[in-house]
């Protein structure tokens, strides 16, 4: 009789929250809890209420709660309460009743399949935040805010996605109730694992959606909550059997840093194998894709950062050109065999053999298209000609055959992925993918337009596959939404100029060209994080870097148009009549009958994919 709350509390709770041990609210006929997370709530021997009595208790009950965090956020976190002119600020009681509506009628799927749809579609694609394997097991025991970020951002995989009003709204809702949760948990001292792992979900909202400052925002906090804490050992564990939910959520962070292009503070990792050892140290494919998004944030801000004006030549030593590529091709030399094109036979899979394995396909998938798209961002023709633009020499002939073969070859593999992934109808759900296919889509529209028929034509049907691959991924991202409107009015804006040395020329909008290149969000977006007097003065859109307005490479192969190039420079291969050695007998080499030659025996070439089980059969060969 001392304390009577604890069996009072029993008899209130629902059986929900006993089953879970949760301490239930006890609001009847529902619990705000179980309101929450979207899930039916009952009550043991309770059948007495009435329709009229459950909907203006369900009512009452959410207005105390979104009192009660209002309260929360006025008096203790102050420092986080945003404009009342943000999209996020308080909304009337009544859009809780309409959020249940709009998921039991409208919108067709409740919250444990949005929860689903979170784990199919999202964990390890990219962000290990959850072992995929024992997940499902342990979603309906998860704090609320973390529910609700993973049903927001699982939601976008429902139907027509965030092309459908409804679910857009309850992506909203959803993504805002978890954010307000995880905020008052901040104010109150009350962190959790939890409210990081929504942080995190949150973040990748945020930057899909184009608010760029506020995701940038969160992810400092996040870094700095996460610095306070004892990991031990700091180095890249293998994540793709990891248990400690605390590790996967620091290198989760570590990862969303480098694709957002706001790297935390934390050590760069270490590509080289200790000397001690005998053998390299598989880390997985998940540590591989993080290393590989150290290589892609140096990208991001190769294409970010302003070009001085006594910048070095792309081809000098000391560049950022160089000293990306190294790092590049660094990786390559240390990444497992077994994690190549030719080992996993991609080729030889089904949809269905992708579809089990989601968790690590999308890994593969990313370290696939991400490492080809790197080249293509390095030597892409804007960003090579801005710094080629105080250059006072003749262009390197070998720097300009290198530049175009890079470019071409790294975009035909990310096409090939794309018909791959359509031939499979497989549905690509990483949003690093769809930056990349924006990136080779630029790339083949500029080729769209060169003299050459055939090469023409190749181009002009390369740019119409990555755009209605991101057309199709646009129903999940916003981001990619946006790039496929501008990609569509970067196409409209070219138009034919005067004919030059008997060559036609084009002009294009360069600016919106390189807001494509850089993913600029839109220019609203500053009234999404600031009110109304510090909008007006917001750095949201600085000038990065003037842009040549006679930027003339449309219609030429690479950069073979900049003016610094030789006229009539010799880029073809030498002449057939040439004295050709006598092809070895590549036999033993080869080994493996299935290996395809190209050609006839004067021109036996190694089809791409072969070149890999040609590499270890020659490195098996007995000395």
């Amino acid at each position: 009789m001392d304390d009577p709350r604890p069996p009072k509390r029993t008899r209130q709770a629902c059986e929900q929250c006993r089953r879970k041990k949760s301490r239930c609210p006890g609001e009847r006929p529902a619990c705000s809890y179980c309101q929450r997370l979207g899930q039916e709530c009952e009550y043991a021997g309770d059948e007495e209420a009435d329709y009229a009595r459950k909907m203006e208790q369900r009512i009452e009950g959410i207005e105390g709660k979104i009192d009660a965090l209002m309260e929360a956020f006025s008096g203790q976190s102050q420092p986080f309460l945003p404009s009342p002119t943000t999209n996020f600020s308080a909304r009337p009681p009544r859009s809780e009743p309409a959020m249940e509506a709009s998921i039991g009628t409208s919108i067709g799927l409740n919250a444990r399949n949005a929860t689903h749809l979170f784990w199919k579609y999202c964990n390890f694609q990219p962000l290990t935040l959850f072992r995929h394997a024992t997940f499902p097991a342990s979603a309906d025991s998860r704090e609320p805010e973390l529910l609700l970020a993973m049903q927001a951002l699982g939601l976008r995989f429902s139907g027509g996605g965030i092309s459908e009003p409804e679910i857009n709204r309850q992506i909203t809702n959803w993504a805002e109730e978890a954010r307000r949760l995880a905020m008052a948990r901040i104010a109150q001292g009350s962190v959790e694992l939890s409210t990081l792992q929504t942080l995190c979900i949150l973040i990748f909202i945020d930057h899909t959606s184009g608010r760029s400052v506020r995701a940038g925002a969160t992810i400092r906090l996040t870094a700095y909550l996460l610095s306070n804490l004892k990991f031990g050992d700091l180095e890249l564990p293998n994540l793709d059997n990891e248990k400690d939910e605390r590790l996967l959520c620091r290198w989760s962070l570590h990862m969303l840093g480098n694709l957002i292009g706001q790297p935390i503070s934390a050590p760069k990792l270490d590509y080289n194998v200790p000397t001690a050892s005998p053998n390299k140290r598989d880390l997985g494919l998940a540590a591989c894709a993080i290393q590989l998004s150290e290589v892609w944030e140096l990208a991001w801000s190769y294409a970010q950062t302003p070009v001085a004006a006594n910048s070095l030549p792309p081809w000098a030593p000391q560049s950022d050109y160089s000293r990306i590529t190294f790092r590049h091709t660094e990786f390559e030399s240390v990444t497992p065999l077994r994690y190549r094109l030719h080992e996993t036979r991609f080729d030889e899979l089904t949809g269905d053999d992708l579809q089990r394995r989601r968790d690590f396909w999308g890994h593969w998938l990313f370290f696939q298209v991400v490492f080809h798209t790197i080249p293509c961002i390095l030597n892409h023709p804007l960003l090579l000609s801005t710094r080629l633009r105080h250059f006072r020499h003749t262009m390197p002939q070998s720097f300009l055959q290198h530049s175009y073969e890079q470019i071409t070859l790294h975009a035909g593999w990310v096409l090939h992925f794309i018909d791959q992934l359509e031939t499979k109808n497989y549905e690509a759900s990483d949003p690093t993918f769809g930056h990349c296919v924006v990136v080779i889509a630029t790339i083949y529209l500029q080729h769209s337009f060169v003299e050459d028929v055939f090469f023409r034509e190749k181009a002009q049907f390369g740019y119409d596959r990555c755009l209605t691959f991101l057309t199709r991924m646009a129903r999940r991202w916003p981001n990619i939404d946006r790039q496929v409107d501008n990609l569509r009015k970067l196409r409209s804006s070219i138009s034919a100029g005067d004919v030059q040395n008997s060559r036609q020329t084009w002009s294009v909008n360069v600016q919106l060209l390189w807001d494509i290149l850089r993913g600029t969000p839109p220019k609203q977006i500053a009234a999404d994080i600031f009110g109304p007097l510090l909008a007006r003065d917001s750095a949201l859109h600085p000038d990065l870097s003037t842009p040549e307005t006679d930027f003339d490479l449309i219609g030429s192969a690479g950069i073979s148009g900049h003016k610094t190039v030789a006229r009539n420079l010799v880029t073809y291969y030498p002449p057939e009549q040439v004295l050709q050695p006598t092809p070895p007998d590549l036999s033993a080499l080869l080994g493996d009958p299935g290996i395809g030659l190209a050609g006839t025996a004067n021109t036996a070439f190694l089809q791409p994919q072969d070149y890999g089980r040609f590499i270890d059969n020659w490195l098996d060969l007995p000395t």
